[in-house]
């Protein structure tokens, strides 16, 4: 049974509140515009007879960088003793990281990208944990549905802005990867002085040992059951979402025939229609969570239509047909990502001591499939050893995974 989401807390700040929306607004900016679109046309321009296997490889290590990079920095900000508190430092720091390999991208040739990318993936996952985190430690329950609605709508938000912002900048490849996290770096200030960190208590921490780190990462599926189910459900979901993503560019170039030079326009007219359709799912579907304490029937009814919207997207063959498809995955991934952050918020093992550490570990359903998806990706693309692409087995495929993710949410029991 689901505990009452009714009032029993006091209310976070809106101060609060709009720093974390903000902060996360510009971590979607600085983190998801590469891979969505600048890195594939920065490797487009460098390396264009291996485009599409030099952008698995960067895809993929960066990937797995940021499997460890979020759980890791949860796991230390979570146990970070300063005068400052457990979360500002690793925002701070992590800021810092990640602007420096957008950096390295933007200057270097292909060995120092794939570099620059996975430095990036450990500084950005290291602010992602310790913001997330404000969640379980700032955000009471009954106002967690209206926050992570907030925040869905904040990733909409962020790749229109990522994309107006590269667009803007498309002869500058510095101003087009520095932009973004420079924007970070002042909202994460924002926010920063918009609430007191909590401190860990020293006597709570126990001297560093990398055998009990181990442990620590431990989840028993047997004893966080739900856990294991929310954490399958985002797992396959995001296996469906990375799919789309990583490929959209070149289903608009191979599929749809765009030139380089079309794309990031034609992205940012299709992203401008389509995030407004997931904004209002977003916040609308967080708020309604709230209010009639339901999470899961939110959460498998958007899993299902972004499969079908991926279904619509792979048997496109113009740009109308294209943009219906994206809108619906889009009203899908609004309700699907608002609904789930507060949900997996109320399935952690540990939520007191251990938060970050918990939803770092939960991340990696998130960011696992970021290696996964370029690398299944090829044996649907090429499927019969055909030499031309094949985007409606691949995007078909992905179909299904999304359907898992709605499977998977089914038993769980603590939330309604």
């Amino acid at each position: 049974m689901t505990s009452d989401l009714r009032p029993t807390e006091p209310n976070a700040s809106w101060r609060l509140m709009l720093g974390i929306v903000l902060v996360y607004w510009a971590l979607t900016m600085a983190l998801l515009t590469p891979p969505m679109m600048t890195i594939a046309l920065r490797v487009a321009e460098i390396a264009p007879g291996s485009k599409e296997s030099t952008l698995g490889l960067l895809l993929g290590l960066g990937a797995v960088m940021s499997i460890f990079a979020n759980p890791v920095a949860g796991y230390f900000s979570d146990r970070t003793v300063t005068r400052f508190g457990r979360r500002k430092v690793w925002m701070i720091g992590g800021a810092v990281v990640g602007s420096l390999g957008l950096w390295m991208i933007a200057v270097g040739g292909v060995k120092l990208m794939i570099l620059g990318w996975c430095v990036t993936q450990l500084g950005l996952n290291a602010v992602a944990a310790a913001m997330m985190a404000l969640l379980p430690d700032q955000i009471p329950e009954h106002q967690r549905g209206m926050v992570s609605g907030a925040i869905g709508m904040c990733i909409p938000a962020g790749m229109i802005s990522g994309f107006a912002i590269a667009n803007a900048t498309l002869g500058s490849p510095l101003l087009m990867f520095m932009v973004q996290p420079a924007i970070m770096v002042v909202m994460i200030g924002i926010l920063c002085m918009a609430y007191t960190d909590r401190p860990t208590d020293p006597a709570t921490v126990a001297p560093f040992s990398f055998r009990q780190m181990l442990r620590d990462f431990y989840f028993s599926p047997k004893a966080a059951p739900d856990f294991t189910w929310a954490f399958l459900s985002r797992m396959f979901f995001f296996l469906a979402l990375s799919t789309f993503f990583g490929y959209q560019v070149y289903f608009l170039m191979d599929r749809l025939g765009y030139t380089t030079e079309q794309v990031p326009g034609i992205m940012v007219k299709v992203n401008a229609i389509a995030s407004a359709v997931q904004i209002a799912s977003s916040f609308l579907s967080g708020w309604l969570s709230d209010v009639f304490r339901r999470r899961k029937i939110f959460i498998w009814t958007s899993a299902v239509l972004y499969g079908v919207g991926l279904l619509m997207v792979g048997n496109a063959r113009d740009y109308d047909a294209f943009l219906l498809g994206v809108c619906v995955m889009s009203l899908s991934f609004g309700v699907y990502f608002a609904v789930d952050i507060a949900l997996v918020t109320e399935v952690l093992p540990d939520a007191k001591n251990n938060a970050a550490k918990d939803l770092g570990v939960m991340n990696v359903a998130g960011t696992l499939p970021q290696t996964l998806a370029p690398a299944i990706a090829p044996l649907f693309l090429f499927a019969g050893g055909q030499s031309a692409p094949n985007y409606t087995i691949l995007f078909s495929a992905a179909a299904v995974y999304a359907v898992l993710g709605a499977v998977t949410i089914i038993p769980i029991k603590k939330v309604r």
